[in-house]
């Protein structure tokens, strides 16, 4: 099969992020599903907590391409992610980044910074690709992570529904 062009995947023909997606891949692995879009954590955790929040409801490339309610809507979810990591894995900043040069679907990834990363001050992309640092955390690590994250999501959930009164 040949690799799909930039012109097909900006169209959403081979796009990898439109739905249905699978729960887990070679990359990444379903944390949640939010209002309008799935949160789904890298395999690569060289900076623990880094997510990447999809917009579901359709294929879209850019926040220009949605209604005022789905920005809303996405705008909402992005920042439930970026609370949960935050509570989660302490960090000392967040980048929250939407590039689309690879995989150009509506995607923004939430990055937790520490001030002892090896590219604090810097932007974590580096090119090409393949020259990335990959740090896989261990079975029980990456469950764990991934535990306490949906616990602080479905805590959430409930406090904004009245229910946690």
């Amino acid at each position: 099969m040949a690799q799909a062009t930039w012109d097909d995947l900006a169209a959403g023909r081979g796009c990898v992020f439109d739905i249905p997606r699978p729960d887990v891949t070679p990359n990444w692995e379903l944390v949640g599903q939010l209002t309008v879009s799935s949160w789904y954590l890298p395999f690569n955790q060289m900076y623990r907590g880094h997510g990447v929040v999809v917009f579901d409801p359709r294929h879209a490339t850019s926040i220009d391409h949605l209604t005022t309610a789905e920005w809303h809507a996405y705008a909402a979810d992005l920042h439930r992610v970026v609370t949960a990591i935050v509570a989660v894995c302490k960090p000392d900043h967040m980048n929250v980044e939407s590039l689309g040069n690879v995989s150009p679907h509506l995607h923004w990834h939430v990055i937790p910074r520490y001030l002892d990363d090896a590219r604090w001050g810097m932007p974590i992309w580096t090119t090409p690709l393949s020259a990335m640092p990959d740090h896989r955390l261990g079975e029980t690590e990456r469950a764990n992570l991934i535990d306490l994250i949906r616990t602080v999501l479905m805590r959430e959930a409930a406090s904004m529904l009245g229910e946690d009164e």
